[in-house]
């Protein structure tokens, strides 16, 4: 009676193992007979929202670029690109791909790391004229700061 548990635990794995191969190989199938996905960004082409993005720095940076980088192995979109920005808080309007969630670049350079001790930052609050206001903050030590994020107006309906 006490090597019958183990043998039990074993046969259990080897079925979950058998169940859980045949439902992922059925999943799979069921996606290769749905219509192809687009590739992220290709059917969001034209689809844009304007945006008013504000920028509030921690001390006024020399510059700051706002990028979209390319899904397709193209050129990358500049959405802005500020030198010595006049104004804390900056405001900027662009023009941002509504639908879906897309990455964006985010570059600033201040003109010398932080004091020790402290850190520079950006604080980021876009208003889409269509969609949910969202914010953003980075910090860092370094003089220049390099940042990804992920935005999406929330607007997810297709025409």
């Amino acid at each position: 009676m006490r090597g019958l548990p183990p043998l039990q635990a074993l046969l259990l794995l080897i079925v979950l193992a058998v169940l859980s191969f045949a439902g992922s190989h059925y999943i799979g199938m069921n996606e290769a007979q749905s219509q192809p996905r687009p590739l992220p960004n290709a059917s969001a082409e034209g689809h844009t929202v304007e945006a008013e993005i504000e920028f509030i720095f921690s001390s006024p940076p020399v510059s700051f670029t706002l990028t979209q980088p390319s899904v397709t192995g193209g050129e990358d979109t500049i959405l802005l690109q500020t030198s010595d920005p006049q104004e804390n808080p900056s405001y900027e309007t662009v023009e941002l791909v509504s639908h879906q969630p897309t990455t964006y670049w985010l570059d600033v350079v201040w003109p010398e790391d932080a004091i020790q001790g402290a850190h520079h930052f950006v604080q980021i609050y876009i208003s889409p004229n269509h969609g949910a206001r969202q914010e953003f903050s980075f910090f860092s030590t370094a003089k220049g700061m390099n940042e990804t994020f992920e935005y999406s107006n929330g607007d997810h309906h297709h025409e």
